[in-house]
């Protein structure tokens, strides 16, 4: 096998004369070129190096210019072929192109130069086209893995809120994706207008000059917003994580709650809602992130669905302190309130007041049993009709210790 580190050509002709001067011409400027006197060589010089670009005849002995063509395409799609023959017959053009040359030359070469325009012009196609493919299908596993963990967390009763967390996501991914979009469906259309002048015999220097800059910084635009895309898959990935992992962690509470915040950002965009957080700094907890997840992410779409249902714009404060070995967190909104059947039974599982537009009952009953189960904590209801609702809990800094503190002495 040859080494990439050179563009390599292969150049299939039965005209040796042909063949060294090509060679010749294309070696001046960096290329390492292989050559093959006819079409059944050219294939086996193929197959053993796999060049980046084959220049092949179309009248030679055994097998033919539009049969390697064929042959080449079957093997190597992506591979670009550009025929330079001396038949000169339109007809011969037309049925190369047709068969996938990406250009045609007739020989005698007249000017070498656009020779090397053609080989360079067929090479950065190609280039561009193989990072798109590249570009598309590391887009098409980001979203296959976002697909997957979606899947893996709604799977249990527990994480039905997380369907939010997803679209949020999914809504800001958007973006960088139609970027992409944007940006090669003009490259593609760009491509189109240079390979109209060209095959018109009306393509200019400037013509080309101006479409590898244009290629260049689509190409830059698309990897820099599939970037951004992939950022944004991974905090997606560390946050749902979190919410789906059971694992304790040393994190800083204020930072935490602010990324909550920012994963739930799309659930306010578009309405008159307002949330405001009040949480010292440096305040770290030894516990579990996928619980305070889960709470946060509970209470404020309670809030959300049932608390602002008049549509009257909303406010929501979480307010915390440290208190001792815990810190006490106070989560309000100024909602409509709750009357006292409402009150009583917010906990009980599969509760709801919407069972009709979709609530499972499940939220405020998976809130409480992670604030008492899972962080060792304990959370109280402060709530009226037309009174908002508040929600009173202590957590302690490290669950462990808390339940290891709770144990009798046997002595």
């Amino acid at each position: 096998m040859m080494t990439k580190a050179q563009p390599v050509v292969l150049s299939i002709d039965d005209d040796q004369f042909v063949r060294e001067s090509l060679a010749n011409f294309l070696e001046d400027f960096g290329f390492v070129v292989l050559q093959a006197r006819d079409g059944e060589e050219g294939l086996e010089v193929f197959a053993a190096n796999r060049p980046d670009m084959v220049l092949v005849d179309l009248r030679m002995p055994r097998m033919d210019g539009l049969q390697v063509l064929a042959r080449v395409r079957e093997i190597a799609p992506e591979t670009p072929i550009m025929v330079v023959s001396g038949a000169g017959d339109i007809r011969d053009v037309v049925e190369a192109l047709r068969r996938g040359a990406w250009d045609y030359l007739i020989k005698p070469i007249q000017d070498m130069n656009i020779l090397l325009h053609s080989v360079q012009s067929c090479l950065d196609r190609a280039r561009l086209l193989r990072q798109n493919r590249e570009y598309q299908q590391s887009l098409e596993e980001s979203l296959d893995k976002l697909h997957r963990t979606q899947k893996e967390m709604i799977h249990s009763a527990k994480m039905a809120a997380l369907g939010d967390l997803v679209a949020g996501v999914a809504h800001e991914v958007n973006t960088p994706i139609g970027v992409c979009v944007t940006a090669s469906s003009f490259l593609a259309e760009r491509t189109r207008q240079l390979r109209d002048l060209y095959e018109k015999g009306e393509m200019k220097r400037s013509d080309l000059e101006k479409y590898l800059t244009l290629a260049e910084e689509s190409s830059a635009s698309v990897l820099t917003n599939l970037e951004r895309a992939a950022e944004l898959v991974q905090s997606f990935k560390k946050v749902a994580a979190d919410q789906s992992s059971e694992e304790k962690r040393s994190f800083e509470l204020k930072s935490y709650l602010e990324q909550i915040l920012v994963s739930l950002r799309p659930q306010f965009k578009r309405t008159p809602h307002t949330v405001h957080v009040d949480c010292p700094e440096g305040l770290t907890l030894d516990s579990y992130p996928g619980a305070i997840m889960q709470i946060v992410t509970n209470l404020i779409m309670n809030s959300l669905i049932h608390g602002f249902a008049d549509g009257l714009p909303g406010e929501i404060f979480i307010k915390v302190e440290p208190v001792g070995e815990a810190v006490a967190l106070s989560y309000r909104d100024t909602g409509v309130g709750m009357d006292k059947e409402q009150r009583d039974r917010i906990y009980d599982p599969f509760y709801t007041t919407k069972r009709g537009s979709g609530g499972t009952g499940l939220g405020m009953n998976i809130v409480y049993n992670l604030v008492t189960q899972t962080l060792k904590g304990t959370i109280l209801l402060e709530t009226s009709p037309g009174q908002g609702a508040v929600f009173l809990l202590t957590l302690p800094r490290d669950p462990e210790q808390a339940a290891g503190a709770t144990v009798p002495d046997d002595a």
